[in-house]
């Protein structure tokens, strides 16, 4: 599959509790990822649940393995990338292509601190990458300090990840109107159905919420959840019912942010009043 379509079917959010590694499988550096790197990824919880390293088997032909690395890239938490040199040519360092094209995917479609680098060389780096921030570690002859430095660039970039998806959820929240909230806060504790359009009072009883539904769902925080028919009512009911609009995971966070400005305001409200 071609990587431009790969990745426009697949959201910004959320992504999985994974790090995928593009690294060379040149049997030189078979021991820094079993005992550097994989430990490095494994001892990195968030919220109780383990990172866990992927890392695409060389065995894998045809199409399938491209699959597997757009999927990695698209799919994991951050990407982990040991660009490392594995010998020379002409007097030139060698690095292996397939990690280089990879990381080039994924600095195309993931943001800068999601794309880890690491290399344990000095030789000359590539034009391209020149400028690119690229660590440097030991992980033959200092597998210990190695393992931290991995720890500490994954942990760094978290905390980025975070801030970022905290300043993007803010600015969702700031740009929804009264019927979006309201749209956000019905999906609590059911599906949102699209309002039933029989006649002209019908259409504009319900232009509103129609109109909410539709900028939730261009913005990413609302999903069609399709659902088979159970009951005879389920079958004879219009055919809109069997497409009822959840919250997807950014929706959720929107709507946490947009709670707790609420309770916020009411808190304030309240101790400016016993003031008074």
């Amino acid at each position: 599959m071609y990587p431009a379509n790969f990745f426009g079917l697949f959201p910004a959010f959320p992504r999985e509790n994974t790090v995928f590694v593009a690294m060379s499988f040149d049997p030189i550096f078979d021991n820094r990822w079993k005992t550097v790197i994989c430990p490095a990824i494994q001892s990195i919880s968030i919220k109780g649940i383990q990172l866990r390293p992927v890392r695409v088997d060389e065995r894998l032909v045809g199409d399938s393995i491209l699959t597997e690395i757009l999927s990695g890239i698209s799919s994991s938490l951050v990407m982990f990338a040991d660009i490392s040199s594995n010998g020379r040519l002409d007097n030139r360092p060698i690095r292996n292509g397939n990690v280089m094209y990879e990381v080039g995917l994924a600095h195309a479609v993931r943001l800068p601190e999601e794309v880890i680098l690491f290399r344990s060389d000095q030789e000359h780096l590539l034009f391209d990458t020149a400028n690119v921030r690229i660590n440097t570690y030991s992980p033959d002859a200092q597998p210990d300090q190695a393992r931290q430095q991995i720890i500490d660039a994954i942990n760094s970039a978290i905390e980025e990840i975070n801030l970022r998806r905290h300043l993007a959820v803010k600015k969702a929240a700031d740009s929804l109107d009264f019927a979006s909230v309201n749209v956000l806060i019905d999906c609590q504790h059911k599906a949102v159905v699209h309002p039933l359009i029989r006649t002209m009072r019908d259409a504009l009883s319900s232009i509103s919420i129609t109109s909410a539904i539709q900028r939730l769902l261009e913005m990413g925080l609302l999903k069609v959840d399709y659902i088979s028919p159970q009951t005879k009512e389920q079958l004879e009911a219009p055919f809109i019912s069997a497409m009822p609009y959840r919250r997807t995971a950014l929706g959720d966070a929107v709507f946490h942010e947009i709670s707790a400005r609420l309770t916020a305001k009411n808190v304030n409200g309240q101790t400016h009043s016993s003031v008074q």
